[in-house]
């Protein structure tokens, strides 16, 4: 293999890097801000807060894969979720706003948890 083969390889490998670790950090997004919500965050808020007695771990498991892809796509940040805030407080957040938000998804009052929260965001890990 010639030392321009080498070389031309060698910067593919760089492009295609490159261009994958810009894709993680941007948006999945249509071109008019668009994006499909799966599973529960499709569920309107009165459906969350009529269900959360018999069905409160499957809304926190979804939430907690929505806050993980969260922290993985935004830059400086390592947990949404500051070190004062706790699992029930969470919860109950998103209880009151749902009653009075009924006809919003579970997704949209996830993601006025996340606008609320994003100030007080931990940073990095130490």
């Amino acid at each position: 293999m010639s030392i321009l083969s080498r070389v031309i390889g060698t910067r593919k490998i760089f492009i295609v890097s490159l261009l994958w670790t810009l894709s993680a950090s941007l948006p999945a997004q249509d071109v008019q801000g668009n994006y499909n919500v799966m599973g529960l965050g499709n569920n309107s808020c009165s459906a969350y807060v009529h269900e959360h007695a018999a069905h409160a771990a499957y809304y926190l498991s979804w939430l907690a894969g929505y806050m993980t892809a969260y922290n993985y796509t935004q830059e400086d940040t390592y947990s949404i979720f500051s070190e004062t805030k706790n699992v029930m407080q969470i919860e109950t957040w998103l209880l009151d706003y749902c009653k009075f938000n009924g006809e919003e998804t579970f997704e949209q009052a996830t993601k006025s948890l996340i606008r609320n929260m994003k100030y007080f965001r931990i940073r990095s890990k130490e």
